[in-house]
């Protein structure tokens, strides 16, 4: 699922919220404008469930120091992996090229 479609599940989740609905995975896959897996569902409502108390104490301007930090590392550890992926396909396809 890419990044774009869980930010606006997670949107979702938060609009739910604010109306005083529990977001679940239903309503979450009937209200969203694309086609929704239920592991995707279930992927959005867990990380809107881990980020909910800091929605209701904090306001929206202010950053998360340290959901920043965390995201900031999980997404460098997956542009490391994505770059190892790259350069093992450069390799392997060097070698598929100057073997024919």
């Amino acid at each position: 699922m890419s990044n774009s479609n869980l930010q606006q599940l997670h949107l979702l989740c938060v609009q739910m919220y604010k109306e005083g609905k529990a977001p679940s995975v239903g309503i979450l896959r009937s209200k969203a404008p694309f086609k929704v897996s239920v592991t995707d569902a279930i992927e959005a409502i867990k990380r809107f469930n881990a980020h909910k108390p800091t929605l209701e104490t904090s306001s929206e301007t202010q950053p998360l120091p340290q959901t920043e930090r965390k995201d900031h590392s999980v997404l460098s550890a997956r542009v490391e992996a994505l770059e190892n992926e790259v350069a093992e396909l450069k390799r392997a396809l060097k070698q598929i090229t100057t073997g024919q």
